[in-house]
């Protein structure tokens, strides 16, 4: 099984007739239904199979917590030959999975009688719907990675250059024991004022927004974004400046990156292991290096 719908894997060459199927018989049916667009590792060239289908779809209104209830409600109505009764233990006889920003359901895998997890993600306008796709058409890796280098972006340069870089006027002036920090998520890239005791965070306050992708782009500017994982993370190496940010990106990492249950002895599972422990050697090859130094000393 896969995923918390406890699906099986669906081959790359099925993908795309099962997402039209899903579409036509029962997104279309949906009042506010406006476009959906397939997302995620299937963007990603290499891989021959999946253990989940994501899917950005725009809806139409404002209040986007009310539109996934009512999606979800949508799904529970809709025949059990449709929308099929989660397989998994824990979410057994259960059709839909409201979290987050996902609407998730298990749906018939075209031509065949197995079925595949859709997590639904869900976005509101053109331009929320764009930013999602771009972010999350990249690796679960390269996505953590860059997560990472946008909490690191006003560590490494001066801030106000930064502002005036990203035209970010009219914001508070900070305070005592206050800085600026990026924050990016599949919704948006936000920059808040970030109150510190010793480093650790007392208090946030969220006073820009951009939902505009072109804007994490120029925020990381100094790194080439059209590479992969591993090519990244060596122009960080070589670009990091300040003491803190390896320990930002490596905080980071570790909490946005982990392996599922669905994952397990699977590439996807390999992939990330690697890249945690590539992550992880940041500051372990910071610390050999200075143990050497003061061995060499004495």
């Amino acid at each position: 099984m896969s995923g918390s719908a406890g699906g099986t894997r669906i081959r790359r060459e099925d993908v795309e007739n099962t997402v039209k199927d899903y579409i036509e018989k029962v997104l279309k049916k949906f009042p506010g239904f406006v476009s959906a667009k397939i997302s995620g590792s299937y963007n990603t060239l290499g891989k021959k199979d999946f253990g989940d289908i994501d899917l950005i779809v725009q809806l139409s209104g404002k209040d986007k917590k009310q539109s996934k209830v009512d999606l979800s409600n949508f799904f529970g109505k809709i025949s059990n030959n449709l929308i099929v009764p989660f397989k998994s233990e824990k979410y057994k006889n259960k059709k839909v999975l409201n979290t987050g920003e996902i609407v998730t359901i298990l749906y018939p895998i075209h031509g065949s009688n197995e079925f595949i997890q859709i997590d639904n993600i869900i976005s509101m306008d053109e331009k929320e719907a764009e930013f999602k796709k771009s972010f999350l058409d990249y690796t679960a890796s390269k996505q953590a990675l860059i997560l990472g280098l946008v909490k690191t972006a006003m560590l490494e340069d001066d801030p106000i250059k930064v502002l005036n870089k990203m035209g970010i006027k009219n914001i508070p002036g900070l305070k005592e024991h206050q800085e600026y920090e990026f924050n990016l998520s599949s919704i948006s890239l936000t920059l808040r004022i970030v109150t510190l005791d010793n480093f650790k965070e007392l208090n946030r306050v969220d006073v820009w927004k951009s939902s505009r992708w072109e804007d994490t782009v120029k925020l990381l500017s100094n790194y080439d974004l059209n590479t992969d994982f591993e090519d990244l993370l060596q122009q960080f190496k070589h670009k990091a400046k300040n003491p803190r940010s390896k320990n930002r990106v490596k905080g980071v990492f570790k909490s946005m990156l982990s392996v599922k249950s669905g994952e397990v002895n699977t590439p996807k599972a390999d992939e990330k292991d690697k890249s945690l422990n590539q992550v992880a050697m940041l500051e372990f090859r910071k610390k050999l290096t200075t143990i050497v130094k003061e061995i060499l000393s004495k």
